[in-house]
Formats: C-alpha cells, sequence, structure tokens
C-alpha cells in the first residue's frame, strides 16, 4: 500500500486512519496487515456516524461514548455490551426516546434466557455509564429507572484437597508427542497445580514471570489487579506445596500466557474421569485456597492479602462460609455419632422390660 493517503498515515505500531467531523478529530490504529478498503470504510463510517444521517442516533451516541472511554480497563467488555443493546433497542433512533419500561423488557428477556443476573447487571451498568457520561449525573436517566436485577448471595464452591489430589493425578503429565520426539510436560498440569497451592487466578498465573518467584524467600509477587476498586501488587507467602509446584512449573518454563477455556477443559476431563461433581470448576482451585486459609486462620484479612482481594471486600466473606460448611457438616457427624451411641445403650434397658413384660403376661393367662 502506497505510504501516502489522504486521512491514513504509517506509524511505528500500524496504520493509524483519522477524520474530523464538524470540528472533531477521531482517530482508530490498524495493524499493518489491514487493507486499504477497510480503513477507508471505518473512515466513511465515522462521518455517517458524526455527521451524516446517522448523526443523532443512539448509535452516534454509543461511538462517542466509546471514543471518549477507550482507555477504560473494561472498554472491550463495555463495547461488547453496548453492541448488544444497539441490537436489543434499535441503532437509529434517538437515545432520548429510549424508555425504562423498554430497558426492563430486554433485561427480564435476557434473565429468562438463562443469562445470570451478573452479566445482566454488568450489561445494565454500560448502557447507565452511557447515558451518564453523554448527559450528566443529575440529567434524566431511563436506566436508572430500571429494574436492577438482584444478584445472588455468592457462595464458596471449594474442593477438599485430596479430591484435588486425585484430579492432579489423572492429568496427562506429558504432552502427546511422535514416538522419535523426546516427551515435555504437560503444562496443563503444572498449571492447575499452581492454581491449586497459591490461590491464583488464571490471570496472575499468565502475568507471572519468573522474577516475581523467590524460593530461597518461599514467596511470590502477585501483579497489581484493575478489577473492581483496583488492589496494589504485592508479596504473599509461599506454602510447602506451593514451592514445590511452582518449582515443577519453573522447571518446565511454563509462563506465559494460555487459553483459560482449553486448561478448564482439561481439568473438566479429570472430572469427568474421576465421575465427580460436573459442576466443578477450574476456578473452584481459588476457592479452596481461601477457604482453607480462614479454616486454618480464622482471619478474613489473611485470607484477602493472599487471594489479592481489596481490604475490606465482602467477596473474601464467601470463603468463611466454605469454611463453616466444613465445621458444621463435622458437627452434624458428630451429633449422629452421639444419637447412635445414646440409642445403643437404651437398646438393651428396652429388650429387658419387654422381655419382663411377656414373662408377667403368660403367668397372669396361666392363671
Amino acid at each position: 500500500m502506497a505510504r501516502k493517503v489522504i486521512g491514513i498515515t504509517r506509524r511505528r505500531s500500524g496504520w493509524r486512519a483519522e477524520i474530523r467531523v464538524r470540528g472533531k478529530l477521531y482517530t482508530k490504529q490498524f495493524d499493518y496487515d489491514t487493507e486499504l478498503a477497510t480503513m477507508k470504510e471505518w473512515r466513511e463510517d465515522q462521518i455517517e456516524l458524526h455527521g451524516g444521517a446517522k448523526a443523532g442516533t443512539f448509535a452516534a451516541d454509543v461511538a462517542e461514548y466509546l471514543s471518549r472511554v477507550s482507555a477504560m480497563p473494561s472498554y472491550k467488555q463495555r463495547a461488547k455490551h453496548l453492541a448488544l443493546w444497539l441490537d436489543a433497542l434499535g441503532a437509529n433512533r434517538s437515545r432520548r426516546s429510549i424508555t425504562p419500561a423498554e430497558i426492563d423488557q430486554v433485561l427480564q428477556g435476557w434473565l429468562t434466557s438463562g443469562l445470570s443476573p451478573v452479566t445482566v447487571r454488568k450489561r445494565r451498568t454500560a448502557l447507565q455509564s452511557l447515558f451518564v457520561l453523554l448527559d450528566g449525573k443529575h440529567a434524566r436517566n431511563p436506566v436508572r429507572a430500571s429494574i436492577n436485577p438482584r444478584v445472588p448471595k455468592p457462595e464458596s464452591r471449594g474442593i477438599d484437597y485430596r479430591t484435588i489430589a486425585r484430579i492432579l493425578e489423572v492429568m496427562p503429565e506429558q504432552q502427546d508427542v511422535k514416538p522419535d520426539v523426546v516427551p515435555k510436560p504437560a503444562l496443563g498440569r503444572l498449571r492447575v497445580a499452581v492454581l491449586a497451592y497459591t490461590g491464583m487466578s488464571p490471570a496472575a498465573l499468565q502475568a507471572l514471570t519468573p522474577h516475581d518467584v523467590n524460593f530461597k524467600g518461599a514467596s511470590v509477587r502477585l501483579v497489581a489487579r484493575k478489577k473492581g476498586r483496583g488492589v496494589a501488587a504485592r508479596t504473599i507467602p509461599l506454602t510447602v506445596q506451593g514451592i514445590r509446584a511452582l518449582r515443577a512449573f519453573d522447571a518446565a518454563n511454563a509462563y506465559g500466557t494460555f487459553a483459560v477455556e482449553a486448561l478448564n477443559r482439561s481439568f473438566k476431563r479429570a472430572i469427568k474421569r474421576l465421575k465427580l461433581d460436573p459442576r466443578v470448576r477450574l476456578y473452584d482451585l481459588r476457592h479452596s485456597f481461601g477457604r482453607e486459609i480462614y479454616r486454618l486462620t480464622r482471619d478474613l484479612a489473611t485470607v484477602a492479602r493472599f487471594l489479592g482481594h481489596a481490604e475490606g471486600s465482602t467477596v473474601t466473606a464467601r470463603y468463611a462460609e466454605g469454611a463453616n460448611l466444613t465445621v458444621d457438616q463435622a458437627a452434624a457427624k458428630a451429633f449422629s455419632v452421639a444419637r447412635a451411641q445414646e440409642q445403643r445403650r437404651k437398646s438393651p434397658q428396652k429388650s429387658t422390660a419387654n422381655s419382663k413384660q411377656r414373662k408377667h403376661g403368660s403367668l397372669r393367662q396361666a392363671y
């Protein structure tokens, strides 16, 4: 492609397309392998959205909103949610014509289709943010008048560590290779072991580098998290099992990004092979670690530090509930044993009393 094209320039990171509509400049970055026709089409779309027949429509408002929040960590997710709203409410209508009743109808439709209330609430938040940014906090906002789906109280979905050990045992140890090739260790099993014995999230494991692990000091550095209110980077101690899992992980050089969905499928295959609850998922390993930490320490602040939660996070409380469930189950078992022992103590006396009644009854019949 020629270097000089009107509105399209070459940069170090790729191509930069730009267009000025009604005095406002709109830009977008493209990869080097992007076709010229694609970039020209984008420029024409911006003219149509911001200055042509589509100007002033809901679609144009969404485009303006996204251009103003492009640096937001959840930008891609917001864009996807708003695209769904465009399909559901109509792209070529005025934003001000949208009513709370229409929004409720869409929300209820998503809920009845089986979507999680958490997902539906996020979609609602994306739409509400658009109105707030474009109109202001105190302006008319139809989303604010709609029904916000109630989210069920989160539960801790932990697995006991004896079961986790069984799962790791049935996961493949080596990758499938040709007979004449030296086999390599299966990275999936190594990653699952690290998740289980450190409490890391899959995202934190992908961000891990060799410099973050201190084997001599038995600690690991967790990168900062942008989720929720955000959490600064922190260093946490490692358990003996965590050190062992990370040493194997380090020896295989398993660092770097990986497909979480693929790892979850491999984990699920091990679950199916052991005929365990099919609802068990990869993220339950993090819950298991948090629940075990609370069971041993009875301190939510400690759980929060190990798991990288923000101080005072309400999410941490779910791990206490999981540990309490284990205590309650032990209490129920102890109650059952105590009742059984009591029944056994009463049983001989009852049989003796019955034999006396039978004896006296036979004597009365004889006389």
